[in-house]
């Protein structure tokens, strides 16, 4: 069973990916609307050799994406990601 989701601020958030970033090839926020665990919200969550349990939570996008760490290049979403997927953030090489 997955560990529980923990939801986490800015600082933790740009602290967790710093660290991400020198131990994982891959490195991503993927952004989420209505997730089950958080219906009505938008979900920011870190992305490494797999999903984590990090994540973030805003109602309204531009709230979310403003806490997301700086640096970062935004991916639209594609044809083949699930439907709940509205956009993915990488670190900028």
């Amino acid at each position: 069973m997955p560990a529980p989701d923990q939801i986490i601020d800015a600082a933790m958030a740009g602290a967790l990916q710093a660290d991400a970033i020198r131990t994982h090839p891959l490195v991503a926020w993927i952004v989420t609307r209505d997730e089950v665990a958080y219906p009505g919200e938008f979900v920011g969550r870190l992305v490494t050799s797999g999903p984590t349990s990090y994540v973030m939570t805003a109602r309204a996008l531009a709230e979310l994406q403003a806490r997301l760490p700086a640096g970062l290049t935004r991916i639209d979403r594609q044809p083949a990601d699930p439907p709940e997927v509205v956009e993915v953030w990488f670190p900028a090489p």
